[in-house]
């Protein structure tokens, strides 16, 4: 029954659009023209769009890719495209506060986008602004899409290039910047260790001055020459050795301790200058910080307005309002009819 009424009603609503028609039909062609004709150039400004597209690298560091002394490693290949972390994290850099700054210095945004710096808030506007014409997308396949919208076809190929070579100026910065104090922290670092090996090595100084040159085979030899001594009943000999084992006995466990400290300060200071070195590579390289797979180039057909999708959704909503104002205007009619007949 239900399923009969549901059939009637649309039936009606069928019947009542052709009884409607004429009015539907004229709202529907004056939707579709007004719509085609405010969509034009002179009513809304045409707006194209680039994109770029580029592939983050598992690691930056080129110390880490060219003095790697390990087994082959994928992360520290050069040619190893990035996973989602990498992805995530140049994204953030590409959606960051200084590459619009340099967008905005090098196009002159504040006026291309007439932009009033003489009211409140106007930086908020700007940047809104920005990020509106801006859209930096992770694709499907892991890459990362740099979207632009501009007026000019050029100038959004040209912001969108440009958004890429940022990318590589604000990486190189970044990590240069912790390049350099990791450089400075390991400068200061070896020069502690060397004056740590100078004090050392004056120590040892002191101690062979004493005769103590080598501990373990000096004390293993004047033990089997006193044995000898005592065997022969050498009393000089003894007394001798004597004199040597008191003096090894006094400045030999100094020297071992000064000797083990002087090797693992020689170890130290080899890690050191290695880091350093690493440090002074990273710090002073220029290394693209991606992988440009698409440049940008400029659109031969705009992005916006779409007057197709523009007309065709002006003229459904036209004639769906019409339908419905119609709908109202005859139930109206019909609840004040069996007053009238009264």
């Amino acid at each position: 029954m239900e399923e009969t009424k549901k059939e009637y009603n649309s039936f009606n609503l069928i019947l009542f659009a052709w009884k409607w028609r004429k009015p539907l039909i004229i709202v529907c062609l004056a939707a579709a023209v007004l719509s085609f004709g405010f969509s034009t150039r002179w009513f809304i400004r045409p707006r194209f769009k680039s994109t770029a597209v580029i592939y983050a690298p598992r690691t930056n560091s080129l110390s880490k890719i060219l003095l790697n002394e390990e087994n082959y490693n994928e992360r520290l290949d050069i040619k190893a495209y990035a996973i989602e972390e990498e992805t995530e994290q140049m994204m953030q850099i590409l959606n960051s506060r200084d590459i619009k700054d340099a967008l905005v210095k090098k196009f002159n945004l504040i006026d291309y986008y007439g932009i009033d710096t003489t009211k409140k808030a106007w930086k908020s506007k700007l940047y809104k602004t920005i990020e509106n014409n801006v859209a930096i997308k992770r694709t499907e396949f892991g890459a990362i899409a740099i979207h632009v919208a501009a007026w000019e076809p050029e100038m959004a190929a040209n912001m969108a290039n440009e958004i890429t070579a940022q990318l590589d100026i604000t990486k190189n910065r970044i990590e240069h910047e912790r390049a350099t104090a990791a450089y400075e922290i390991l400068k200061k670092q070896l020069s502690e260790i060397e004056a740590e090996l100078l004090r050392i090595d004056d120590s040892l100084a002191v101690v062979m001055s004493h005769g103590i040159f080598d501990y373990e085979s000096q004390s293993e030899r004047v033990m089997q020459q006193y044995a000898i001594a005592v065997g022969q009943g050498n009393n000089a000999a003894v007394q001798r050795l004597e004199k040597e084992l008191e003096k090894l006995a006094t400045w030999g466990p100094l020297y071992v301790e000064l000797r083990d400290h002087q090797y693992n300060f020689r170890e130290y200071e080899f890690l050191c200058k290695s880091k350093m070195m690493n440090a002074k590579v990273d710090m002073e390289s220029n290394m693209p910080v991606k992988f440009v797979v698409e440049k940008a180039v400029p659109a031969d057909k705009k992005a916006y307005p779409k007057k197709s999708i523009i007309t065709l959704v002006s003229t459904v909503s036209a004639f769906i309002l019409a339908f419905i104002i119609l709908l109202i205007i005859e139930n109206v009619k019909n609840a004040a009819k069996p007053k009238e007949d009264e």
